[in-house]
């Protein structure tokens, strides 16, 4: 594939590096020009790649991502796509008029353990999914506050958008579009005008499964992890990579008489795969007709369980 790339920040570079050994990075655009080979977005696209990845500041992603589909090309856009459902809509409208695939860039699912666990229980082997908890959350680091993840008028938000969205995303894959029952959200810590925890509860008052999420930038020493409850098991995965912990799924599989669970441990290499995971799943999705995983609908619906939540 030829491939042009939006964004020369640490998400641009991860990108770059999980390219395939097969295709060709024509060109690079950046605001800063230390990080760039072409001087504006449109003489990048004048290049005419098949794909282009848009990895900038939020504010800017829809605006890139529908210029390069209007210019021919496939994109994989960074979550959260923009800074509203009305800009991924936005998009969405661009990709069908274009005829092109737009990919959003929901790494977690493709983590092995995380990939695993949201298989098996979506295949029905442990009978039908109760609920799931997910907590994430980091620390920040010192002037925070003063970068642009804590401007709404370019983040849209504050940690609910930054690393509530992975896990919006992945509630949407295990249990589908949930209302958002009720919201909590705090600025616990950092001076500025964005949220540092949001604690959201998902699902219908009275039936069916639901999500407890919480996100947080007062979480001192990274975490991730993710509990999925079955009829007869629970699945959870704790880490991610490097400062999160390796990734571990550790399956809690109940007997007939219950009491103590039969348990297994998975543990995964402490190596970040899930990029070049992503990216040859979607240069798949460029050849045959497979839904992909990470799409704008699922961020359509992040996006409308933040809106409530800020409302």
């Amino acid at each position: 594939m030829r491939v042009a790339i939006v964004g020369g920040g640490l998400i641009g570079r991860k990108r770059a590096q999980a390219l395939d050994a097969r295709d060709e990075l024509v060109g690079t655009y950046d605001i800063d020009p230390e990080r760039s080979t072409c001087a504006s977005v449109d003489a990048l696209l004048a290049l005419a790649p098949e794909v282009v990845i848009v990895a900038t500041t939020h504010d800017a992603l829809a605006e890139h991502a529908i210029a390069a589909l209007e210019a021919g090309a496939h994109v994989l856009v960074e979550k959260p796509a923009g800074t509203s459902r009305a800009q991924v809509e936005a998009i969405a409208a661009a990709a069908r008029r274009a005829g092109r695939r737009v990919k959003v860039g929901f790494n977690h699912r493709f983590h092995p353990g995380i990939a695993r666990a949201v298989e098996e229980a979506r295949s029905g082997a442990h009978g039908e999914i109760i609920g799931l908890r997910a907590r994430y959350g980091h620390g920040g680091r010192l002037g925070y506050e003063r970068e642009w993840r804590a401007d709404p008028a370019r983040s849209g938000g504050g940690e609910l958008i930054d690393q509530g969205m992975h896990l919006l995303d992945l509630s949407h894959w295990l249990l589908g579009a949930l209302p958002v029952h009720s919201a909590l959200l705090r600025t616990a810590y950092w001076e500025m005008p964005v949220e540092d925890n949001a604690v959201l509860l998902l699902g219908e008052r009275d039936r069916g499964p639901f999500a407890a999420l919480h996100v947080s930038w007062t979480e001192w020493k990274n975490l991730f992890s993710l509990e999925i409850a079955c009829r007869t098991a629970k699945l959870q995965v704790d880490g991610l990579v490097r400062s999160y912990g390796a990734q571990r799924l550790t399956r809690y599989l109940m007997r007939p008489e219950l009491g103590p669970p039969d348990v297994e441990v998975i543990d995964y290499p402490d190596e970040d795969g899930s990029w070049a995971a992503e990216w040859a799943h979607f240069k798949a999705a460029l050849d045959e007709p497979i839904s992909l995983l990470g799409d704008l609908e699922s961020a359509a619906y992040a996006w409308s369980c933040v809106e409530a939540a800020y409302a």
